[in-house]
């Protein structure tokens, strides 16, 4: 390469790195402040840096770019995990361990989002796996628009989920530098020494005209996918995870219910915890069935009768004051999971209009009664487990100094509700808890929100001996002019629940400003939040991201003496460790997706540059024998056709008469302009098969890696002409 081409090179490097920089600018619509762009910006000029030296020296395959922007990645955001300066299983781990985090909160933590979390790390990991991509379809695939593929699929995900912030200016700066690279790159490499005021000038023109006409175009101005407003509609997930939130506070009306005395809505409980998240193990839903619970026989039980409508719930948990025990009606199909207390509803879930009526048992024990309960015997010995670890070591101290002077598990219990209620402070305008230690970060700041203060108890209460769960469903909510009670986004709700043998599971309500109806043990007034809500347009909201199908033998109507009855529940839902149900985990879809898809890019790029290059296929079927061989380099120039067949033909040590016809076919085609005939083509390339089997009769693992992730060896094997 001459010292022009050189420069030419670098000046068309530089360009396609722009492009990815401004790729990195597009994640102010993302991330909070600045702080992220040198982060951003550095990962994209080394990565093209790196590219770029492995292109001028000696080539290596793209997987190995990438294990330089994951050590890269690493040492910038995960540098207290490496094993003297390496990224070994500790890192990986830890990788692995924050973008599950973050993944967990979407749909909780709306943009501008703070870059120190799992969601920067995935952004770092996309402008590297971006910026490899780029200089892969450029500079070894000769490719002009193709390049822009990778940093356009990045830039289309950051305008849907990401908000208002820049979004003209972003996307002129995206707009401008892709443009000037694609023109630079449409140039032959002999041509780009000239002026590129022309390409730059029509950039500027392209730029200007998207940043005036796209916030125009119908649809331009609608909300973002994932907005950075309050969330119109309320998605309930059957998990709580003590770093997020529930949801939004609008005004959304979700349900309505007619009912002789108010309560808390309860959707579900999770007994399932992992040292981060409550979740509804999965076997529980799949034997739900159409037997409801029996009541406590308990002379302070009441019963309650209510009817529920349906607005904008969505999902396959339904609404119900705690337990239900009795189905007088229902337009739908409705099965319950007796140990989470889930009233569950068949095929694609609740829909606007829905309407049942049930009974429910309400359990208000005296509290001389619960102070002589025992706590021994739960429905599982799962109620009690928590996991191994130094921060549940730390909680469990805790929670034995608070309860050190209690005599009976009712006394424990009021002992840490009381905790909670007396020393913290109800808030939705806290910093989200993204360290390692959640629980000990909640209790040294001593304010947050409702999932907070229900996972930290129910913690506790394990580490006390206590079998405890935790609680999601909504409260009472504000009262109508006919005497029911109107249901809407901010009175999502979630609490734990304690077991008391027999009597059963009992709520509390350890977060200041809340007190369920009903409940004189815990000796907490009923309340809830009664501020102004957000006002929002009304949107269908979700319960759970996957409906469990049912086959049932009831009508539509269903009556109390005929009870539903679910004969199969092939359930598809996420554990509970998991997040989002149907979501792609961003390391698959940043990362995984392109390894895997990058053997199936270089095989359409290699029958590209076949179809644009147009050679012979006795040619192409020579240069594939030389590369195949290996032997055959720049000291063998001056060989003839013929000198080489010679060497060819004892590749293998036995004799083979193909490289001498294939020389002799080539020499004909050049010299003497006769090509072969169809057949005796077909000949060649079924005897030339052979003869690539018979000289490589077992690859390795690294001849077969790099043969399919190396743009540059499967061009050379598929008898691509080569550049010098």
């Amino acid at each position: 390469m001459t010292s022009n081409e050189r420069t030419t090179t670098s000046w068309a490097t530089a360009q396609v790195t722009a492009v990815t920089a401004a790729l990195a600018l597009s994640f102010a619509r993302v991330f909070d402040g600045w702080d992220f762009l040198p982060h951003l910006l550095v990962v994209a000029i080394f990565s093209h840096t790196t590219c770029f030296i492995a292109r001028s020296r000696r080539p290596i395959v793209t997987i190995g770019e990438l294990v330089v922007v994951y050590v890269l990645v690493a040492w910038l955001r995960l540098r207290d995990t490496l094993w003297f300066g390496l990224p070994l299983g500790r890192t990986w781990d830890a990788l692995i361990s924050q973008l599950s985090t973050s993944l967990d909160l979407v749909g909780d933590i709306k943009p501008p989002i703070d870059f120190d979390t799992g969601f920067g790390l995935a952004a770092c990991l996309a402008i590297g796996v971006v910026a490899v991509l780029a200089d892969a379809f450029a500079f070894r695939a000769a490719g002009r628009g193709e390049t822009l593929v990778p940093s356009a699929i990045v830039f289309a995900v950051v305008s849907v989920v990401g908000g208002d912030r820049h979004r003209v200016a972003v996307t002129i700066v995206w707009v401008f530098a892709s443009v000037l690279a694609v023109a630079t790159l449409r140039r032959p490499i002999v041509r780009r020494s000239r002026s590129d005021v022309g390409p730059a000038f029509m950039a500027v023109i392209i730029a200007l005209l998207a940043g005036v006409i796209g916030p125009n175009l119908p649809g331009a101005r609608s909300d973002a996918l994932i907005d950075g407003k309050e969330d119109e509609g309320r998605v309930v997930e059957p998990l709580v995870d003590v770093r997020g939130r529930l949801g939004d506070r609008s005004d959304t009306v979700l349900f309505r219910v007619e009912a002789d005395r108010p309560s808390y809505w309860h959707l579900t409980s999770l007994s399932e915890f992992d040292g981060v998240t409550w979740g509804v193990p999965e076997t529980e839903l799949e034997s739900a069935g159409g037997e409801l619970a029996q009541p406590v026989e308990l002379a302070s039980t009441l019963t309650t009768t209510q009817t529920i409508s349906i607005d904008n719930l969505e999902g396959s948990t339904a609404p119900v004051a705690h337990e239900p025990i009795q189905l007088r009606s229902a337009s739908r199909s409705l099965f319950y999971a007796m140990e989470s207390g889930t009233l569950l509803v068949s095929e694609e879930g609740l829909r606007p209009g829905d309407r049942y009526q049930i009974v429910s048992s309400i359990v208000d024990p005296p509290v001389a009664t619960l102070t002589l309960a025992t706590s021994n015997f739960p429905p599982s010995a799962d109620y009690f487990d928590l996991p191994t670890s130094t921060e549940m070591n730390r909680v469990g101290d805790i929670a034995r100094e608070l309860t050190d002077a209690t005599q009976s598990p009712y006394e424990r219990a009021i002992a840490l509700q009381t905790f909670f209620r007396d020393n913290f402070t109800y808030s939705l305008d806290v910093p989200s808890l993204t360290s390692g230690d959640a629980f000990i970060e909640f209790l040294d700041r001593r304010s947050g929100y409702c999932e907070q203060f229900a996972s930290t108890f129910a913690v506790m209460a394990r580490s006390v001996g206590l079998p405890s769960r935790v609680a999601i469903g909504f409260t009472p909510g504000e009262s109508d002019a006919d005497g029911g009670y109107v249901v809407r986004s901010q009175h999502a709700h979630a609490w734990p629940e304690i077991w008391f043998d027999g009597i059963g599971w009992l709520m509390f309500e350890p977060t200041p400003g809340r007190g369920a109806p009903g409940r004189t043990y815990t000796g907490v007034a009923p309340q809830q939040d009664d501020s102004t809500p957000t006002p929002t347009t009304p949107t269908p909201t979700t319960t759970s991201s996957e409906t469990p199908t049912t086959t049932t033998t009831t009508p539509d109507a269903v009556n109390s003496s005929s009870p539903v009855t679910v004969t199969s529940i092939p359930l598809a839902t996420e554990s509970s460790t998991s997040g989002s149900g149907s979501s792609v985990p961003l390391v698959v879809l940043l990362v995984v997706t392109p390894l895997i898809a990058w053997p199936f890019v270089i095989r359409l790029l290699v029958r590209r540059r076949l179809r644009r290059e147009g050679s012979h296929p006795v040619v192409i079927m020579w240069r594939r024998m030389i590369a195949v061989d290996g032997t055959i380099d720049d000291s063998s120039a001056s060989l003839t056709t013929t000198d080489i067949a010679d060497r060819l033909s004892w590749a293998n040590c036995e004799p083979s008469d193909l490289p001498r016809r294939l020389a002799t076919a080539v020499e004909r085609l050049l010299f003497a302009d006769r090509s072969p005939d169809s057949s005796e083509i077909d000949d060649l390339d079924t005897q030339l098969r052979q003869w690539i089997i018979n000289r490589h009769p077992s690859r390795d693992w690294r001849h077969e890696l790099t043969r399919r992730y190396s743009l540059s060896t499967a061009l050379r094997l598929a008898g691509v002409a080569s550049k010098r």
